[in-house]
């Protein structure tokens, strides 16, 4: 066991964020005693899960395997919510794949909370410091001695034979390629390379990018509690098994769905709730768990006119053989594209009552869905080269929902409500979308319009939406913690994860809790010296 006194840092949480923030304050105080307490296992040593087939990933058994709370807008069924459960935490289980969002996203965040830096301008240096980029294009976008290696098809010597007609299509549709092929600038509205974080092919986690030298690590242990004394200082935590371990500050770091949990267990959050389940409410904080949102994520396949030509996974084609084929996942581009502003407006009005040019979504240009074509089927139909497929995402969901807990037991799963496509925003720019795709080869798109076929589509999306596990927004900066990540009403208690950000960032969002993870150690250090 640990010792129990003495620690200058307790950092609930081993994930992604976790992860980063331990070995920052590490080096940058070096002094520090810091502890790291996760939930899961210490799988940093097992090669396994750094192949890029290995069968660990959503589903496996580092996987805490949520279930949603029957969503409401699809007919009460629940959506699998994957989230790691490891050392490493979603580093361990996720796709790899790098999207760092728009200039927008983050200029919007930084205007959201009235402090520029979370601006992009102000992130940048701390997205660079996590980047070792493939190439000198764009040099002032990207890092070279960060601590990832970055990679895409064309870096890896992976040129899919349908890649240059998926490119000709983009054109045709409008769809431009973005500036050195590259969506990772600053400017996502177009097409580019898809990213990934990995080295020759290979996973790369956050515990073995991030030296975590001279701290200590408690695996498999769960955090009951945050111990507060009577002046609302946070003074240690309390493990699920009763034994307290007292610290100068408490850094929270479980993720959009454990921190809010813990901190509504620890008597932090809306006082309906914890009145509820019999918590002592020491501070009322009404939007823990509020704010919450997912990206939302269709599949579609796609039958080949000609299978014989080998133009996906599974077929006869030898190229698919090569060990480089075998170094990543089966994309050449991501393709963000907008919806006309008059489909935006008159969602607005129906949501709103009104539109206001103001408004989040007309203030400034946005990428409102991303678009990514598969050489391989997509469950269930078998890999067997007859199919590819499509994985359509909402990159701005309007639709917010809720983290809530289910008893007072920290055993207990939260209670995830990502009250999925419920706005007329969501709805119209899936109508869209799903048009768009439906239309990518210029002669059998979905062209009418209406009310049935607006039901029709409505209907796919409801029934093949899926979770992006792309969870954010329920510890939201400016209403649960300020811009140095201090939560409300108590001292010496930050969170530090996904949990905290304002706005749905249009992107997938490791690559942007990285940066954060990177910022936050910093804020955190100059606190502590000044």
């Amino acid at each position: 066991m640990v010792a129990t006194e003495g620690w200058d840092y307790i950092v609930v949480g081993g994930g992604l964020a976790g992860c980063v923030l331990a070995s920052r304050l590490k080096e940058y105080q070096k002094s520090a005693r810091i502890l790291i307490v996760e939930a899961g296992p210490d799988v940093s040593k097992n090669s396994e899960i750094l192949k890029y087939s290995s069968l660990n990933f959503v589903g496996g058994e580092f996987d805490w395997a949520y279930k949603s709370a029957p969503q409401k807008n699809y007919g009460g069924r629940q959506v699998d919510i994957p989230s790691g459960r490891a050392l490493g935490g979603g580093s361990v289980i996720n796709g790899c794949g790098w999207f760092r969002g728009s200039k927008a996203d983050y200029d919007s965040w930084g205007e959201a909370v009235g402090d520029e830096r979370w601006s992009y301008d102000g992130q940048l240096p701390y997205f660079k410091k996590t980047e070792k980029w493939y190439n000198g294009l764009n040099s002032d976008q990207h890092g070279q001695d960060g601590k990832f290696s970055i990679e895409s098809p064309i870096s890896t010597d992976r040129i899919y034979p349908l890649a240059n007609l998926l490119e000709k299509a983009w054109e045709e549709q409008g769809v431009h390629k973005l500036p050195g092929v590259d969506f990772n600038a600053g400017t996502n509205i177009g097409f580019g390379e898809v990213n990934e974080n990995r080295a020759k092919g290979i996973r790369q986690i956050a515990p073995l990018a991030y030296p975590l030298d001279g701290i200590t690590i408690l695996t498999d242990t769960v955090v009951g509690s945050i111990l507060l004394d009577s002046g609302n200082n946070a003074i240690g935590i309390r493990l699920a098994n009763g034994t307290e371990i007292h610290s100068a500050e408490v850094i929270v770091a479980a993720g959009a769905y454990r921190s809010p949990q813990l901190l509504m267990l620890s008597g932090i959050g809306p006082k309906e709730t914890l009145d509820k389940h019999g918590i002592a409410v020491k501070a009322d904080v009404p939007d823990v768990g509020k704010n919450f949102s997912d990206h939302l994520m269709v599949y579609l396949n796609w039958k080949l006119k000609d299978p014989s030509k080998g133009y996906a996974l599974g077929s006869s084609n030898p190229m698919f053989r090569e060990p480089r084929f075998g170094s990543g996942v089966p994309i050449s581009y991501v393709a963000n594209t907008q919806v006309p502003r008059h489909l935006l407006e008159a969602a607005i009005v129906k949501d709103e009552g009104q539109v206001d040019p103001n408004h989040y979504l007309l203030k400034r240009e946005w990428a409102l869905t991303e678009t990514m074509v598969m050489y391989i089927a997509f469950p269930p139909v078998p890999t067997d080269g007859t199919h590819i497929s499509t994985a359509q995402m909402g990159l701005k969901p309007t639709s917010h929902g809720t983290i809530t807990i289910a008893s007072a037991d920290p055993a207990d799963s939260p209670v995830i409500d990502p009250n999925y496509f419920t706005t007329e925003v969501d709805k119209a720019v899936w109508r869209h979308s799903l048009r768009m795709i439906t239309n990518h080869d210029g002669r059998h798109g979905v062209r009418a319009r209406g009310r049935r076929v607006d039901e029709y589509l409505d209907s796919r999306v409801r029934t093949h939406g899926e979770s992006t596990y792309h969870g954010c927004g329920s510890c939201s900066m400016g209403k649960v913690v300020d811009t140095e990540l201090r939560v409300k009403g108590v001292q010496n208690l930050r969170v530090v994860d996904a949990s905290v950000f304002p706005i749905s960032i249009g992107a997938h969002i490791m690559a942007a809790v990285y940066a954060l993870a990177e910022q936050a150690a910093v804020i955190i250090t100059e606190g502590k010296r000044a």
